[in-house]
């Protein structure tokens, strides 16, 4: 078996004023959904099917699996091997004897000949995955038994237990602001709703959280906080109707500080990164002078300010929401860089990364983990 990882296409999340719980028609992923094959003896949950290949002549059998969260096919195997690739959710794959690997939109499977193996939908997410039936004219299925819930159980759990150590280099309000952050970064609004629960289990305020996702925009834009902001509503008030009344809270401190929003953004930024105050202008600032005074005079004293949370934790939200958005590694190296002279330490940051990529796998987290090891070394 081989896992590598493609390139894929994120899909913008809609903007809506509700939030609601995924269903196979929600789910989004780029091809059809197909056909309910439930109830069928092979799949343990409800699976839907549809064929991607309509002219038969070119002997390349394929078809889009989507499985519902915690549904998977029984241990089986194929005459003549199969590929998967994996589009949409998060999923699982495993070999008989072998531990469970999770997989992520553009994770590839090559599944050799008449290996047993068994796949699909991770316990809390849905997945779809592309299923390529190899060197059709010899090959068939063959089907074993099903997965136990238990089986599934160990297998899924144990999948990601060897991150469990790595984590509590993180404090639990820590991993909390990861979590939350990161799925705000990415827009990931079915994860992000069990996230803001567990923030609040561990501690952390309603208004805490709030700050968290206020912080967001300045970093993912308005539509992401804003959904971000109205899931975290849905989440309270249902919590609520369960008799959960989770502590408000304090708010912000009024700002004492009398002299102008550049000059006070300018020193908050000078203290967090240990870059002079007075430093010459030079990339961005001296071609759009523009952005370079909103970034002081709202992000680091309209923002960085409001005293509910501490520097050092709106900047670890800062490259947990760029880790989410993806594909900002200089941005992420700035961050990064102020985590550090804040005192986090390498080991914290890469245990965010590690959350990072067990949340959304590899290809959000090794390049920014490439970007970490750089700023180490140098250290």
């Amino acid at each position: 078996m081989k896992i590598s990882n493609l390139f894929f296409m994120a899909i913008l999340c809609a903007s809506s004023a509700t939030v609601y719980a995924q269903t196979a028609e929600t789910f989004r992923q780029p091809y059809p959904l197909g056909e309910k094959l439930s109830p069928n003896p092979n799949f343990t949950g409800e699976v839907w099917l549809a064929s991607l290949s309509e002219q038969k002549e070119l002997n390349v059998p394929m078809a889009n699996v989507t499985f519902e969260p915690g549904c998977r096919n029984s241990w089986h195997s194929h005459k003549a091997g199969q590929l998967l690739i994996a589009t949409a959710g998060i999923g699982y794959y495993q070999e008989k004897g072998q531990p469970a690997r999770r997989l992520y939109p553009g994770d590839i499977v090559e599944i050799a000949p008449d290996i047993v193996h068994w796949h699909g939908a991770a316990p809390d997410s849905w997945f779809a995955h592309i299923a390529i039936t190899t060197n059709p004219q010899n090959n068939a299925a063959v089907w074993l038994s099903p997965i136990s819930d238990e089986q599934y159980r160990t297998a899924t759990t144990e999948a990601t237990s060897h991150y469990t150590e790595a984590y509590k280099a993180l404090t639990a309000r820590e991993q909390a602001i990861v979590a939350i952050a990161s799925y705000t970064g990415k827009g990931d609004l079915e994860h992000l709703k069990p996230a803001l629960a567990k923030a609040l289990e561990v501690g952390m305020t309603i208004n805490e959280v709030k700050e968290v996702l206020i912080h967001a925009y300045a970093y993912c834009g308005f539509p992401r906080s804003l959904r971000a902001i109205q899931t975290f509503m849905q989440v309270v008030d249902e919590r609520k109707v369960k008799g959960i009344n989770d502590t408000v809270g304090r708010e912000a401190s009024a700002i004492t500080d009398n002299r102008n929003r550049y000059e006070r953004g300018r020193d908050v930024l000078a203290e967090i990164s240990g870059a002079p105050a007075d430093a010459p202008k030079t990339g961005y600032a001296l071609f759009a002078p523009t952005i370079e005074r909103f970034l002081k005079e709202h992000l680091f004293a309209d923002l960085f300010e409001r005293d509910l949370l501490t520097y050092r934790e709106r900047e670890l939200a800062t490259v947990s929401i760029l880790a989410g958005v993806g594909g900002v590694e200089p941005m992420f190296r700035s961050h990064a860089a102020i985590c550090l002279h804040l005192g986090m330490t390498p080991e914290q940051l890469s245990a965010l990364l590690n959350i990072v990529e067990t949340n959304f796998g590899k290809t959000y987290s090794e390049p920014l983990r490439t970007v970490l090891n750089q700023l180490t070394e140098k250290k």
